[in-house]
């Protein structure tokens, strides 16, 4: 069995995502990276690499599209919390060109964050629950804050440096009557596609309208996915062709067992 690792669908819409590279190797040397180890590098003013960060210092890390500038969620214990209860995100440092660090401490747990305006400052949404309950806009290159803005009953009444990726996504999707009846059609069109799969057919059978998705599998049961949208599943169990070689080595020539009934969820990264 091979194992493969994992931040409202809307059919048709995809996620986007930021690439490290390894500082000591062979990434570029006028830009910030992250090394295997987890350690955050930047650049001095003379071009050389310096290190900001030890392994494990930064809980998650984001770094801006200007590549100089990069953020680092750091866990913290709380004033007050017992000695071994879990550290809560409550503090953010920025590191810029020069070797500098800026550190940006939050109220509550920081629940989403992200830089805005080409790296010149920083969005950070906090709350205690599920949702934020703050939004607060800090210029990057002194931590100081800008702007607040406690979260509104309508998510839509955000000002835009507030919004969230998936959110900025929602809402530039189309919308009308036509488009509406458009997707309807679609959907039915693809059900249709995947009740013709039929038991007893072969896994070659299923390139035209699936494809495989990573997780979890091994060669008598695997996820599939529809070719257009990712968030289409299905879960497909197979009979061996032949008993030979390796069990799990998988072969076009595979035999449909059963397919489950289509289902939506988000993609597993491969």
């Amino acid at each position: 069995m091979k194992q493969r690792p994992l931040n409202r669908i809307v059919i048709g819409i995809l996620l986007a995502s930021v690439s490290v590279c390894a500082a000591q190797g062979d990434g570029p040397r006028d830009q910030a990276s992250l090394d295997d180890k987890g350690n955050v590098y930047v650049v001095s003013r003379d071009g050389k690499q310096i290190r900001m960060t030890e392994p494990g210092h930064c809980g998650e890390t984001l770094f801006a599209d200007d590549g100089q500038t990069v953020g680092c969620l750091v866990a913290v214990k709380e004033r007050g919390q017992h000695p071994d209860g879990p550290p809560a995100s409550l503090q953010v440092e920025i590191y810029l060109r020069g070797g500098e660090k800026r550190m940006i401490e939050t109220r509550a747990p920081v629940y989403e964050w992200h830089f805005w305006d080409e790296a010149r400052q920083i969005a950070i949404a906090s709350g205690l629950s599920k949702r934020p309950q703050r939004y607060a806009l800090y210029e990057s290159a002194t931590g100081r804050l800008i702007e607040e803005f406690p979260a509104p009953a309508d998510e839509s009444l955000l000002p835009q440096w507030a919004k969230g990726r998936a959110q900025i996504d929602d809402e530039s999707v189309p919308m009308g009557p036509v488009l509406t009846e458009e997707r309807t059609r679609w959907i039915a069109k693809t059900l249709r596609q995947i009740e013709r799969i039929e038991p007893g057919t072969h896994r070659k059978d299923l390139a035209p309208i699936l494809r495989t998705e990573g997780g979890m599998y091994s060669r008598g049961q695997r996820t599939y996915v529809h070719v257009d949208c990712p968030f289409i599943k299905v879960d497909v169990r197979f009979k061996g062709a032949d008993n030979k070689g390796d069990p799990h080595e998988e072969s076009p020539d595979d035999v449909i067992e059963s397919i489950s009934r289509p289902y939506l969820a988000w993609s597993v990264a491969d």
